[in-house]
């Protein structure tokens, strides 16, 4: 997703309707505590994206970003000639999606074609990933990569989920991410990424499942 998530908190906007960051936005809060972006619509940096696809092969394979708001997953598998498709439940770039479909329904969008070696990359909303998360393991062929807080791994909750698919790579981020809101995005550009506080990874699932799961460490060395 271009970060369908909830790591940074908003507060409602004054009489001008924009966004603001909530005041302590960088130390921790209770979700409960604070206005929710829209559909929960949060965006990861390139960066996040860029280390994934210096980790783990994915030549030959068309990335599905089901999650894929604004399109930084999309458009970082493209700038590397990297066939992707794109879908979310709200279309924020004209043109831009192959299709409106909700991540978790039963069925596959009629636009998933049969026979493309298909691996999922998103970033889904924090509530809804497990179940998201299921729905792409039954869809795809290959890989099945999602973007979480490093806190997913460890719940009684999601434990059946872990047992039952045992991802092939756990890839912590090592420098961690800030994820502002899309609309905050748009009233501050580049500006909006700042002060990063919650550890994240990228959880991998590979078809078939031959081996122990691999935990790596990604460098704190991003790209500027």
């Amino acid at each position: 997703m271009d970060a369908l998530n909830s790591a940074v908190p908003v507060e409602p906007g004054s009489a001008d309707g924009l966004l603001r960051a909530a005041p302590n936005a960088s130390r921790g809060y209770k979700v409960g505590d604070y206005a929710r972006a829209a559909h929960d619509w949060y965006v990861e940096p390139r960066w996040c994206v860029e280390q994934l696809a210096d980790a783990v092969d994915f030549a030959g394979h068309t990335i599905w970003d089901p999650c894929a708001g604004g399109g930084t997953i999309p458009d970082t598998f493209a700038a590397r000639d990297i066939r992707t498709l794109a879908s979310d439940v709200v279309e924020r770039r004209p043109n831009f999606l192959d299709g409106i479909h909700d991540a978790t329904a039963e069925c596959a969008p009629i636009w998933l074609r049969p026979g493309v070696r298909l691996s999922v990359v998103t970033n889904p909303p924090f509530k809804m990933a497990e179940q998201i998360t299921r729905r792409m393991l039954a869809l795809a062929d290959h890989r099945v990569c999602v973007l979480q807080q490093l806190s997913f791994l460890a719940s009684a909750a999601r434990h059946r989920l872990f047992t039952e698919f045992p991802p092939s790579d756990v890839l912590i981020l090592s420098r961690r991410p800030s994820m502002p809101p899309g609309a905050m995005i748009a009233e501050m550009g580049a500006k909006a990424f700042k002060g990063g506080t919650t550890d994240f990874c990228w959880i991998v699932w590979t078809k078939p499942h031959d081996r122990e799961t691999r935990t790596r460490w990604l460098s704190p060395k991003v790209a500027a």
